[in-house]
């Protein structure tokens, strides 16, 4: 009993393993968005509003998670805000009438969104599992 023990984190130390991943994935999320946006658009910084606002918004949304741990609302936005990272960075390259702009049809450009979205992965499956377990809690709780 006692080695079962000793395997088997406690809660509090359960809950803080998770904030980490969850904190690491919205952190990852919005470091791939950096990475295209200082790959693809060589005026902007890591300073630029284009960088910044998405940052200060994925810290947001992730603190809202974290002092909320009961709700389920707080992981269905962050999903929400990694889904729409995850198509509008997959919708931003295709050459469409309706963008203001002209995106760059190379390899190169293909393979930095191919970074953005794939760095948005982990986010979304940590955000899914978090609604199905706060999801459930709420069941048992009523």
């Amino acid at each position: 009993m006692d080695i079962l023990a000793r395997r088997l984190p406690s809660a509090p130390e359960s809950r803080w393993r998770t904030v980490l991943h969850v904190g690491g994935a919205a952190a990852l999320a919005w470091c791939g968005m950096v990475i295209h946006n200082l790959a693809d658009l060589p005026s902007l910084t890591v300073m630029s509003r284009e960088n910044t606002w998405p940052g200060v918004l994925w810290l947001l949304l992730f603190g809202l998670w974290v002092a909320i741990p009961r709700a389920r609302w707080p992981a269905t936005v962050l999903l929400a805000w990694g889904l729409l990272n995850l198509v509008g960075g997959a919708a931003s390259v295709l050459p469409l009438p309706l963008w203001p702009y002209h995106p760059e049809q190379s390899l190169h450009h293909y393979l930095f969104h191919g970074v953005y979205a794939l760095m948005q992965l982990p986010v979304l499956s940590l955000a899914q599992a978090e609604r199905a377990r706060r999801g459930a809690l709420g069941a048992r709780a009523a």
